[in-house]
Order: structure tokens, then C-alpha cells, then sequence
């Protein structure tokens, strides 16, 4: 690769991809509590209903949401159920739902449109346009019967898309890893908030990654990125539920005091890993209630009797339930513990997948090595939070295991033939971490087990990098052009690059041959700016891959 390959990397405005990602319109009717509502017949993204679609040559509406997602409640609540909107999706179109959680592999390919997010396509399932969150009814009209009017016409965007970028040539050497690296933290700098902390200005959000990379820069020795991290990691205090503890997902308004309620593992469990890495960094005491608190809200709400972690809880009450009152995140949350749970408990999504499991483990692992500096039989150690973990990994390995594959199912079905890039490598990275925390070496086995995997069903051998999901047989249209997800890539690269000093020392250099083409395959300067702020896991993952190759700073 040339350094002309890297150059053009530059400053871009980004946000995170969230629940109305589009702010709704002020005038939007609210769901009033106690309105009735009954729930919409919505088919399956699979292979029948694209086959259906082509057959009867109908037009398919998917709406991609999450099930905790407040506006995507809103949305199927008011639009969905417009008496006009319906009949026309019952006429001319087949309406799809899909749960972004249930499903990574169409939450990453829609990831940048957020939720609630609308795509539709044609006949033959090529794309015909993608709307941003929430979107009122007679807007909604408005684009269902443009689509009705421009007839059967098929874009090729996702043809496009997936040919556009040449891969690179040649091996990423020290100097042009170093340039890499230099050049975006440079495009981060730029994100930096002087006045709020965190990166980004119009919505604050925890970004975990961000905050990790800073600390190890902190630990480093950098003062500055010292500064910016604590007061970073204070200021989050806005996003965090003071009654149960916990973090909500994110807060609008250029504050930290506006927060959407929705509560997400990948957020709680980036929380309890900086939080625990600062009190490392620092041993200030309120660094750790601060991830003791998040740690007990986790233990609290997302934490299954068998050991296994859950995925989100919801921003609403009753908002998956008909028959029961509906109460905003904005009013359930402002109430006290009895008056909450007087009122019931907001759903809690119970699926326990890998992807979740993996950065919970890792983050159970850091609470761990905070506690323990001064060895196992430190005061205060907190030995149970690795027991937490290692209950975890043998709950995930025992339930979604594929003993053939030697990969993870994305829910408890070790048959399933679609496995995603993102269960297994977030989960065999937390394995390496376990192993790194205990020395059993049954987690680095399972973990070589699982890279192994990646190697035989997921490289792309155009590029190097790894597809984010195994081949779908049963796919047509956009659906089965696959995709090599950026993010899920990175955590691969970490992966790789932790086995490559961790490993049996006879496979050592493999891992590292893989983690090197891995890197290769994904670090375009297009991919690493439509990251945005959200780059704090690329830079760890070059971070590894330094220590990897043995390069000082």
C-alpha cells in the first residue's frame, strides 16, 4: 500500500446510528397512556417471503427496528397503523419486520440509516430507497405510492457498492501503520468536546471504544488524553440511570442531560470496562462505585439464572404488550425504585447472544484486573466478578457451539447455517481475555477454535478481510451480496492479533499472518473516515497490532 492509499484521510461529521436517527416532527401525537393498540401481522425476512414477493410481483417494505427502541414503537404504533398506510401495504406491497438484535447481519448492512430505518425494494429484492427514522403517515403515503408509480425499477446500488473499492496491494509496513494510525487520531482529535467532553457535539453518547483508547493513550503517559478521558467519563454521569445504575444509550440537545432510556449490553458492558480501567489508571474510589454501579444493574436486569448475559432492556413500559398501559422512557424513568417497580419492569430482551456475551466476559475480565493489581488475594479483589464471566463463557460455549463448524450460532441453535463475523469474534476475544485473567487454557483453545472458523467460512479472498456472515445459499437480490462489515473486522483484527501473542507458539505467526491481511483488507481511508468518531476500536486494534509486531511508539 501506498502512503497516497492513506493521505486522504480527513475530519467528517458523523453521528452515532440510533434510535430516529432523524429527529421526529414536533407535532408527532405521542402514544397516550392506556391507548390501544394491537399488534400488526408482519411476514419474515427468509426465503419464502422473497420468493412470495417475486412471484406476485409486490414491492417490500422492511422495517428495520429494535425492540427497545422507543421511536421505532411510535412508528408502528401511529404510521404502521394508519388506516390509509395499510391498505395500500396490504395492495401493492409484503411488510417485513426485522429485530436488528435478532438479526446482525441486515443491522449492519442498514446500520448507517439507524432505527427506525425503512428500506424498500423491489420485486426482486434490489434496493429502491432507504428512509432515516421515524417517518409520520402521511409521509409515509407519499413515498409507498411514489414507489407504486415509478413501476418494477431496481436499482444497482448494492452491485455497486460491493465492486467500487480496489483492494489494496502489498503488506501495511510499520512506517504506513504508524501513518495510519497517526492520521486518525487526528480525524478523532477533531471530535473532541472542550466544553462537554466525549467525541461528537449535537449527541453525546458513551463511546466506549473512544474512551478505551483514550485511557490506554493515558496510561501511556499522555497527559492530555488523561485530562480528557476523566472528565469524559464524569460527565457520562448524565447518561447513567441513578436508581437501578446502568447506561442509557445516548443524550440529544449537545448535552449529556437529554437521554433516550434504552439500555444496550454493548453499552453497559463499554461502561463497566472504562470505568474499571480508569479506577486502574487512578485508584479513585468513585471510578469504582461507578463500575460497581453499572456492574450491578447488569447483574440486576441482564443476567440470566444460567450464567448467560442478555441483550437490552427497553426504553418504554409495555410497549410490546397491548393489554397493558404504555409509559415513555422519559416518565418510567423519572420515577423512584417502589414507583417503578409498582408500575412493572420494561421488557427485557432475554436472546443471549455470543456478540453480547463476548464484551460483557471482556468487561467482567477488566473489573477483575482492576480489583486484583496487587495479585489474586489483593484486599478488595473482586473474584466474583470473574466467576460472572467464566459462568458466562461456559453457558454461551455449551448452548451455541457448533462442534462441526467450530463457530457460534447467533441464538441457541447450534445448526443454524447462517453464523455472523460479529458473535464470533467479540466473544473468542473475551475467551483470550479470560484465559489472559486465569491461564486455563481450555479459553484459548476454544478461542483458536473459533479463529479457525473465520479462516475456513469467511475470508473474502478479493480483499483478505472477513465476510460478516457465512454464505446464504437461500439469499436473492441485495441479500446475497455479502458484506465485509468494517467494525466486525476490527474486532477480528484483535482477536487475531491478542492469539498471535497469546497462542500455542507453534500457531503464534499464522494468527499474526491473519491479523496482518485482516488489517490490510479493511484499512481504505474511505472506511476509516465513514467511521467518524467512532474509531476508538480501529486505533486499539493498531494498538495490538504494534505490540504484535514488537513497535515501540
Amino acid at each position: 500500500m501506498h502512503l497516497s492509499r492513506i493521505a486522504l484521510i480527513a475530519p467528517i461529521a458523523l453521528g452515532l446510528s440510533a434510535c430516529a436517527a432523524a429527529p421526529p416532527p414536533a407535532s408527532l401525537p405521542p402514544l397516550a397512556e392506556g391507548a390501544p393498540r394491537q399488534p400488526l401481522a408482519w411476514a419474515e425476512l427468509n426465503a419464502a417471503t422473497l420468493a412470495r414477493a417475486k412471484a406476485e410481483r409486490r414491492f417490500i417494505v422492511l422495517d428495520r427496528s429494535a425492540e427497545w427502541c422507543h421511536w421505532c414503537h411510535v412508528m408502528e404504533a401511529t404510521t404502521y397503523h394508519d388506516p390509509k398506510v395499510a391498505a395500500l401495504l396490504a395492495a401493492r406491497f409484503v411488510a417485513v419486520k426485522v429485530d436488528i438484535d435478532a438479526r446482525p447481519d441486515i443491522g449492519e448492512r442498514y446500520g448507517d440509516w439507524g432505527w427506525p430505518a425503512t428500506v424498500i425494494f423491489s420485486p426482486d429484492s434490489e434496493e429502491l430507497g432507504k428512509y432515516r427514522g421515524y417517518i409520520a403517515p402521511a409521509d409515509f403515503l407519499e413515498i409507498l405510492n411514489g414507489v407504486v408509480a415509478s413501476g418494477d425499477k431496481s436499482t444497482a446500488e448494492g452491485k455497486i457498492r460491493a465492486t467500487a473499492l480496489a483492494p489494496p496491494t502489498g503488506r501495511l509496513g510499520d512506517a504506513e501503520l504508524a501513518f495510519i494510525e497517526r492520521s486518525t487520531e487526528l480525524m478523532l482529535d477533531d471530535y473532541y468536546d472542550d466544553d462537554q467532553g466525549g467525541w461528537g457535539r449535537s449527541q453525546k453518547a458513551p463511546l466506549a471504544e473512544d474512551n478505551q483508547w483514550a485511557l490506554l493513550r493515558a496510561s501511556q503517559g499522555d497527559a492530555v488524553m488523561k485530562q480528557r478521558v476523566l472528565f469524559t467519563l464524569a460527565q457520562q454521569s448524565g447518561v447513567m440511570d441513578p436508581v437501578w445504575g446502568g447506561i442509557y444509550q445516548y443524550s440529544v440537545g449537545h448535552d449529556w442531560t437529554h437521554p433516550h432510556f434504552e439500555k444496550l449490553m454493548p453499552f453497559e458492558a463499554g461502561g463497566l470496562e472504562n470505568y474499571a480501567t480508569a479506577y486502574a489508571l487512578t485508584g479513585d474510589p468513585k471510578l469504582l462505585a461507578t463500575a460497581e454501579a453499572v456492574r450491578r444493574y447488569i447483574d440486576g436486569f441482564l443476567l440470566s439464572k444460567e450464567g448467560g448475559f442478555y441483550s437490552s432492556q427497553d426504553a418504554d413500559l409495555n410497549a410490546h404488550d397491548p393489554d397493558k398501559p404504555f409509559l415513555s422512557g422519559h416518565e418510567f424513568y423519572a420515577l423512584d425504585d417502589k414507583a417503578r417497580r409498582e408500575r412493572g419492569i420494561p421488557r427485557v430482551d432475554a436472546h443471549e447472544y455470543p456478540h453480547e456475551n463476548g464484551l460483557a466476559i471482556t468487561a467482567y475480565v477488566a473489573l477483575y484486573e482492576a480489583t486484583c493489581k496487587g495479585g489474586a488475594s489483593a484486599s478488595g479483589c473482586d473474584a466474583d466478578a470473574l466467576v460472572t464471566a467464566r459462568r458466562a463463557a461456559a453457558r454461551i460455549l455449551a448452548t451455541h457451539l457448533s462442534p462441526q463448524r467450530g463457530g457460534l450460532a447467533h441464538d441457541a441453535d447450534p445448526g443454524a447455517h447462517l453464523l455472523h463475523l460479529a458473535d464470533n469474534a467479540a466473544f473468542a476475544y473475551g475467551l483470550v481475555r479470560l484465559f489472559e485473567a486465569t491461564a486455563d487454557t481450555t479459553y484459548r483453545d476454544a478461542a483458536e477454535r473459533i479463529a479457525d472458523f473465520l479462516a475456513a467460512e469467511l475470508v473474502d479472498d478479493a480483499t483478505g478481510a472477513l465476510f460478516g456472515s457465512t454464505k446464504d445459499g437461500d439469499a436473492v437480490g441485495v441479500f446475497a451480496r455479502r458484506r465485509v462489515p468494517f467494525q466486525d473486522n476490527v474486532m477480528a483484527v484483535r482477536l487475531l492479533a491478542k492469539l498471535a501473542e497469546v497462542g500455542h507458539e507453534e500457531r503464534r505467526a499464522g494468527f499474526g499472518a491473519f491479523a496482518e491481511r485482516v488489517l490490510e483488507g479493511i484499512a481504505r481511508p474511505e472506511e476509516i473516515m465513514a467511521r467518524g468518531r467512532m474509531i476508538g476500536d480501529f486505533l486499539l486494534a493498531i494498538e495490538e497490532v504494534r505490540r504484535m509486531r514488537g513497535m515501540k511508539k
